[in-house]
């Protein structure tokens, strides 16, 4: 007979109802093991060349401004490669202006595409966005996320590239959900 919480005995089988194969009778450390494994390595969401290039061309207008688009890479302080976009405006600040920055920190399985809409609330007041993808997520380098305990270094990362090698004077930063809990810990 077959109980909707087969967790209790019995080895994995498979069975197909209707075409569909489902797992029965799994010890429950299985399911544990495969509920940490969603954590700690989700789903990598991935994407191709035209996806990360096909919204935005590397020059394009955004209101009055005129934004230049950069993907780069760097190295964590893990030996991970972080891939970043940054869009800028082309006009560079005056003798004694600011310039500034917004980084933005993705969620947990997701990936720097899903900061592309902060692009339009952000240039049209002259203030660079950049992205990234997080250790572990994405285009970069690493296996696992650790739900912003780690990625706090990626970000390190990416604010000492944009202040040291990008001359960035202000650098704000935005997350959401894991990005955010990123943002805290680095701030802390």
């Amino acid at each position: 007979s077959s109980s909707p919480f087969p967790l209790l005995r019995g080895q994995p089988r498979l069975l197909s109802r209707s075409g569909e194969m489902t797992m029965e009778a799994l010890p429950v450390s299985t399911y544990i093991l495969a509920v940490w494994n969603l954590i700690i390595r989700p789903p990598r969401r991935r994407y191709s060349r035209l996806e990360l290039c096909g919204q935005f061309g590397n020059r394009f207008r955004v209101g009055n401004v005129i934004v230049n688009r950069i993907n780069y890479e760097i190295t964590n302080a893990r030996g991970h490669t972080i891939v970043c976009t940054l869009f800028e405006p082309e006009k560079r600040p005056q003798q004694g202006e600011e310039k500034a920055c917004v980084v933005i920190c993705h969620g947990n399985a997701c990936c720097r595409l899903d900061a592309f809409h902060q692009v339009h609330c952000f240039l049209p007041l002259n203030i660079a966005v950049c992205c990234f993808d997080f250790s572990g997520s994405g285009m970069s380098g690493g296996e696992y996320v650790s739900l912003g305990f780690f990625e706090r270094d990626d970000l390190a990362s990416v604010i000492q590239n944009l202040r040291e090698r990008r001359a960035y004077t202000r650098v704000g930063v935005w997350g959401r959900s894991m990005g955010a809990t990123t943002a805290v810990l680095h701030s802390a």
